[in-house]
């Protein structure tokens, strides 16, 4: 992205009036949000989601996909779940004899999504150690969840786009919509939950990518660069220029995203505070640091001030304090991690580098890191007219056999704390150890520790016994 010598244009706007950015959050008409496709391991929300999935296949449970199978967590009263005898606890291992231990929650219950109303699907079940097999009857989500409250409101929702991350401990839902009021810009919702199980993780807000279908990254957008803007246009348009212009904001990093969509990703280091990352994931991408954008300039406006008085003047600074006050509430915080049990939800502006409106089918990408490990986690998500190719691209390039070697995040402690604590036997955790790179602290302290979590001695022998990696 080639550096800009002029101001961008929503600051040349507000340069002109200060009503337009008043006007943005106060009676800006109804913004139009891109339709999105879902893609594997997401899950779509709004009109979209209803039209799309109210003939789904369901039963009336709620679970989550482990390595011993699903587990039920909640059992519809009177849904045909219930009426077969299907209880919370059970865990689902088959369905029609097909295995779906270790799937992840959403593929596991695909064979019944794919049922139509009225048809038998046999669940094959474990029950407290207890092997069954119990035919279900099929209905279908417009039916069960007819006097849902959610499912009623689902219709009134933005279209919106989600996945799990962190191991399905949290979750990120996405939504994109554009103005008429602002045709170059593009504006990206985003809203994060977190479970009391999610690890603390950073969702900085400059590794939020918006690429729209020229293939062209779109510029992020800061809220001190538009509350600048905004008091450079009440300095601007001040009776006898006695208001003293503000000083530009500091300069922030700004990143270039580029790659592919199969094999490693990695984030050099851009300084900062930001460190070296790496790791596996379904995408490819490097992130380089941008030219900076934020020493705008600064002009008098002799011929406005002219004829402004000091009503006018007092009223100028009244409606930039609410313009701020309006970008403040709902611009996307990330300035602090989000904790777990925490749900964070905000708006990051972009915008094209010039009056061009971007065009659609839009790719956005999201870089999420637990600081702890430095894990990293990236999502990606396609929108607008198009973006089914989006789906299909990804599709067939997760389906090819990547050329690229595939680092391998090594298993920590933690990381056998927590299947532990989700039940998984010793036996699968030691197979685990032993085909996994591992990174293990075995002090005798940490040993002592390990015992504490409830962790099984063969499980420890095996930690003991792995070579470091």
């Amino acid at each position: 992205m080639k550096a800009c010598s002029s101001s961008p244009k929503w600051l040349l706007v507000i340069g002109l009036a200060i009503a337009p950015w008043v006007s943005l959050r106060a009676q800006q008409p109804q913004p139009t949000f891109l339709i999105p496709v879902d893609m594997k391991d997401q899950w779509l929300r709004g009109p979209v989601a209803v039209a799309q999935h109210e003939n789904d296949g369901m039963i009336g449970i709620n679970g989550k996909g482990t390595e011993a199978g699903y587990k039920v967590d909640t059992v519809a009263p009177g849904g045909p779940a219930a009426n077969a005898g299907i209880l919370p606890g059970d865990v689902v291992v088959a369905l029609d004899g097909t295995s779906i231990k270790g799937s992840d929650t959403l593929e596991a219950l695909k064979p019944i999504v794919h049922k139509q109303a009225g048809e038998t699907i046999n669940l094959a079940i474990n029950r407290n150690g207890e092997a069954k097999t119990v035919a279900v009857v099929v209905d279908v989500r417009k039916h069960l969840l007819a006097n849902d409250p959610q499912w009623q409101n689902e219709s009134k929702l933005s279209p919106a786009v989600g996945q799990s991350i962190f191991g399905e401990s949290a979750a990120i839902t996405a939504s994109l919509f554009q103005t008429e009021q602002y045709p170059s810009n593009a504006f990206l919702v985003v809203y994060i939950s977190s479970s009391k199980d999610a690890p603390a993780f950073v969702a900085d807000d400059l590794k939020f990518f918006v690429l729209d279908g020229t293939g062209q990254q779109l510029r992020h957008v800061s809220l001190d660069e538009i509350k600048y803007g905004i008091q450079l246009s009440v300095a601007q348009n001040w009776k006898g220029g006695n208001y003293p212009p503000p000083p530009p904001p500091s300069p922030q990093r700004q990143y270039t995203i580029s790659g592919v969509e199969n094999g490693n990703y990695t984030i050099t280091n851009m300084g900062g505070g930001m460190g070296s990352i790496s790791g596996t994931s379904s995408s490819t991408y490097t992130v380089t640091q941008q030219p900076d954008y934020n020493q705008l300039g600064y002009s008098l406006g002799l011929a406005i001030r002219k004829y402004r008085d000091a009503n006018s003047d007092k009223k100028l600074l009244e409606q930039g304090n609410q313009a701020i006050a309006s970008w403040e509430g709902p611009y996307f915080k990330s300035q602090s991690p989000v904790v777990p049990g925490e749900n964070r939800n905000g708006e990051v502006m972009y915008w094209t580098g010039s009056n061009r409106r971007p065009q659609p089918p839009f790719r956005v990408v999201v870089f999420l890191t637990d600081p702890r490990t430095q894990k990293e986690e990236h999502l990606t998500f396609a929108f607008g007219p198009g973006a089914e190719r989006i789906k299909g691209e990804t599709a067939n390039q997760s389906a090819a056999p990547s050329t690229q070697p595939q680092a391998q995040v090594a298993l920590t402690d933690s990381d056998v704390v927590g299947m532990v604590k989700a039940g998984i036997g010793a036996e699968i955790i030691v197979a685990k150890i032993k085909t996994t790179s591992c990174s293990f602290e075995t002090s005798p302290a940490t040993l002592k520790e390990l015992k504490d979590a409830g962790v099984p001695d063969s499980v420890i022998l095996a930690m003991v016994q792995a070579p470091k990696n």
